[in-house]
């Protein structure tokens, strides 16, 4: 007996079209799952955008000023500049003359940041911060040490660049708790503060989004 072919129980025609409808709704499916996705990320990209842009015109700053390389003791974390602080003063808290130079450096690099029209209208402060020890003894001699050396670094800086004191009012140093662990080093940290404009800016792109 000959046997009946696959056709003969679902004739292609038919099997085609009910193909192609699962590929339509299939693409619809995706697409609309892409719209979401889109609709997310739009949001996020908004947002993140403004300070990236920030971060990647300091982050050339620190390159022209220092190289590209990897300097000596120098990180750069997105807004904040940190180098070891072995390699600038004495274990008294007294400005090395290797510090000295160092200064000069950084002198300049913010005078290049605050005069940049990327990054000039974004910065609220630059803060200049080192830690110490609020749980170790003498940690009020400790914090006065700190405080004290924090302001031989800003005197170096404007000493260093005189354009600088064009711009005293947007530097400022402060001494901060850091209590010794496992890691522990001793960093003088220069924080760049954003501006209120730059998170007024990503809050426009997102209006759209609200409505």
């Amino acid at each position: 007996m000959k046997r009946r072919s696959f056709w003969t129980y679902f004739p292609p025609g038919p099997l085609m079209s009910l193909l192609l409808v699962g590929l339509v709704l299939l693409s619809g499916l995706l697409y609309y799952r892409a719209v979401r996705i889109q609709r997310f990320m739009e949001p996020a990209l908004a947002l993140s955008q403004p300070r990236n842009d920030f971060s990647e015109a300091i982050v050339q700053h620190v390159e022209q000023e220092f190289g590209t390389g990897p300097a000596r003791g120098l990180d750069v974390q997105t807004s904040s500049i940190v180098v070891d602080l072995t390699s600038l003063v004495s274990p008294g808290r007294n400005l090395l003359p290797a510090g000295q130079a160092v200064m000069k450096k950084f002198a300049h690099l913010l005078v290049t940041l605050l005069e940049d029209k990327r990054t000039r209208p974004d910065i609220s402060l630059i803060l200049i911060s080192a830690g110490y020890d609020p749980n170790g003894p003498g940690a009020d001699r400790e914090r006065a040490a700190v405080q004290r050396m924090l302001g031989e670094v800003q005197d170096a800086l404007f000493r260093s660049e005189p354009g600088l004191g064009r711009y005293r009012s947007f530097i400022a140093v402060a001494a901060r708790p850091a209590p010794r662990r496992a890691g522990y080093r001793e960093l003088l940290e220069f924080r760049i503060i954003p501006s209120e404009m730059l998170h007024m800016e990503v809050l426009q792109r997102l209006q759209k989004y609200a409505q």
